[in-house]
């Protein structure tokens, strides 16, 4: 079935307005968030961190929508198939897969094992790198906004509530700004391989090394960048600000 141009342009549109407003609602947390941090205002950075971890995950179901909308990306049915999906992580993974077998000239699978027991080498290491994010990398993400959205905010529980879940507390407690930008940039390129997968395959073919690349650097950082040492230039850099507006006002 194609796609009905009409009415998927207007809702492709209202995803776009969507996804603008969150994005400037990210700006301005960040702002408050990077001025608590300089100003050593702990509690209020606790808050703003998670307030931003929540919006982070709405830009990512937000994204996914707007993706499924795109002209020339998918035809009704497979919107369909996508947005009807049960979590936002199977959304991601739906269009994933829809992409996978049509650039393939496969026969449609949500299974992993039956897509992948279709492709040959080097497209299925790129599928399996590809759901490997999107499992990981994006489910955690999922899996912490829940909790935050559930009021768990200090500790957070295992599903059933009846326990402290001490992976997702840790989690909870250390997610900082500096993860959490790097994640945007991670989901902002992994939407991007979907797109050109679905769109035009040979485009994804010549620029999946440059854009995987983008993705293994932005994972790297996310496990390597100190935040401590992010807040610490932060703070000097507040102080350095107050000092020179201090001399200033001095010396006139």
């Amino acid at each position: 079935m194609v796609r009905k141009e009409r009415g998927g342009d207007f809702l492709y549109k209202q995803h776009i307005k969507n996804l603008v407003q969150i994005e400037q609602a990210i700006k301005l947390i960040q702002l408050d968030l990077r001025r608590y941090i300089s100003t050593e205002q702990v509690k209020n950075e606790e808050i703003y961190t998670k307030i931003f971890s929540y919006l982070v995950t709405c830009w990512a179901e937000v994204r996914i929508l707007k993706l499924a909308y795109e002209p020339n990306t998918f035809t009704d049915n497979e919107i369909k198939e996508i947005i009807n999906a049960s979590t936002l992580k199977d959304k991601w993974v739906k269009a994933l897969n829809i992409s996978v077998c049509k650039a393939y000239n496969i026969t449609f699978s949500n299974d992993k094992q039956i897509i992948t027991s279709r492709l040959n080498f080097t497209p299925k290491t790129r599928y399996l790198a590809l759901i490997n994010l999107i499992e990981n990398d994006l489910m955690q993400s999922i899996e912490i906004r829940n909790r935050i959205a559930h009021g768990q905010w200090v500790y957070a529980f295992t599903n059933n509530l009846e326990k402290i879940s001490t992976n997702l507390t840790k989690e909870l407690k250390t997610e900082n700004i500096v993860s959490l930008q790097l994640k945007i940039k991670l989901f902002k390129s992994l939407t991007q391989i979907i797109h050109d997968l679905a769109v035009s395959p040979p485009t994804f073919e010549k620029n999946f090394d440059m854009n995987f690349n983008m993705v293994e650097q932005q994972i790297n950082n996310l496990h390597k960048r100190d935040y401590n040492k992010y807040k610490i230039k932060m703070v000097e850099k507040y102080k350095r600000g107050l000092n020179k507006r201090r001399n200033s006002k001095e010396t006139a």
